[in-house]
């Protein structure tokens, strides 16, 4: 199978597309054929280097595809299947057209591999994220990066929860933050205030999801750090603030199928940004790098 394996670490020029061996599943796995996967900043990290992974690897930590092959004990799957979900391994990841799985959830009619490959991270991170914060209907929570792949999908959960919510982005960006049911409040100097003048009675939680410095103004919203959580910041301990980040050990593909049902029910917006051949890999880094994407960006094999 062609894949984008790194064999050492570095800049974006370590991605190079070579023939591999097509891995076979094992108990428990399926092997699904590859049809989208999307390019995450944390793969950015691992390609350079800052996971510590063994060379070779290939990564890409979400997929959407079909089911090509189905090992032992694996029940309510067949072959031909879409599924999205995540590769069990970090070094036989998604940046090839075949990897092995045993988390994922099917991908209902009406929803497009890119869509599907675009909501993996975001709807597990975001509802994991939100759980912390245990929400109740009516209140106003604050969402920061909230044009992104995984606060946009925090922006939706707590719409369709019957929150008040106020997202945090960009000024490209603010018109597709309101089109999700936010209020939508821009990034800078007075940003404290502005968001004060978008919710007069007060932010009962706040979500960090952009990792971007912005801890402070959000302590200072609440009032302390009660009820503040960020998926993004590493300073959190620094600022005694609840830090979530995802592993293979608290992923919920339950998340991703409310959001998949969403998205074929018309309920649930993704926005792709660019997708890339699975030969220009090193291209998509770069891009995803630069920043201002406009959505999420893919690989597709």
């Amino acid at each position: 199978m062609k894949a984008s394996v790194i064999t050492s670490f570095g800049g974006p020029e370590v991605l190079q597309e070579a023939d591999v061996p097509t891995p076979g599943p094992g108990r428990g796995q399926v092997l699904a054929r590859v049809h989208a996967a999307g390019v995450n900043p944390a793969e950015l990290t691992a390609r350079s280097g800052g996971f510590g992974l063994p060379a070779p690897a290939i990564i890409g930590f979400e997929f959407a595809g079909t089911v090509e092959q189905v090992g032992e004990g694996v029940t309510g799957v067949r072959v031909g299947d879409r599924i999205a979900g995540w590769p069990d391994s970090f070094v036989q990841g998604a940046y090839a057209e075949f990897t092995l799985s045993g988390n994922y959830a099917l991908i209902p009619d009406g929803v497009t591999f890119e869509q599907a490959a675009a909501t993996v991270i975001g709807a597990d991170n975001a509802a994991r994220g939100l759980a912390l914060l245990a929400p109740e209907r009516g209140e106003t929570l604050v969402v920061t990066g909230a044009s992104g792949a995984l606060g946009s999908a925090a922006v939706q959960f707590a719409r369709l929860a019957g929150l008040t919510v106020i997202g945090i982005a960009g000024r490209d960006s603010l018109p597709y933050v309101e089109s999700l049911g936010a209020t939508a409040v821009e990034y800078g100097d007075g940003l404290v205030d502005r968001v004060r003048d978008a919710a007069p009675d007060g932010v009962d939680a706040a979500l960090d999801t952009a990792g971007k410095g912005l801890l402070p103004a959000l302590i200072e919203l609440r009032g302390g750090t009660r009820r503040v959580v960020t998926l993004a910041d590493l300073d959190a301990g620094r600022y005694r603030v609840q830090f979530s980040g995802g592993n293979p050990g608290n992923r919920r593909n339950q998340f991703v199928r409310t959001a998949l049902e969403h998205i074929a029910a018309g309920e649930w917006r993704t926005r792709i940004g660019r997708t890339f051949p699975l030969s220009q890999a090193a291209d998509a880094h770069r891009f995803l790098a630069a920043g201002h994407t406009g959505g999420k960006v893919l690989l597709v094999p």
